[in-house]
């Protein structure tokens, strides 16, 4: 089972289990993780982080995401919280909220 950790200093640093295939924005619903969003659709961007580490862990971005991701200009490293999935299998994920707004 994967873990998520979600690293936003000096706001606070979650680490949590995940179910496999879990959707990361119903994490951060349940476990109040710190990464700021509102829409599920890939629209705002709001919840962009950097994937610090563990990227093989996550599902193929979809091309809404990568359209979002492409007009921010964003690094690859960067995802949208509201489209990740995990996917199944042992392993940690480090998430960095982008507070750039």
């Amino acid at each position: 089972m994967p873990s998520v950790t979600f690293e936003a200093p000096p706001h606070k640093t979650v680490t949590i289990e995940a179910p496999e295939g879990g959707s990361v924005a119903d994490l951060c619903d349940k476990y109040e993780a710190p990464v700021p969003f509102s829409c599920r659709s890939a629209s705002c961007a709001t919840c962009r982080c950097e994937v610090a580490a563990g990227a093989d862990l996550l599902a193929a971005p979809e091309d809404e995401e990568l359209d979002i991701l492409d007009v921010l200009g964003a690094p690859k490293t960067h995802r949208l919280a509201c489209c990740l999935k995990l996917k199944a299998g042992p392993g940690l994920v480090v998430l960095k909220p982008v507070n750039d707004y």
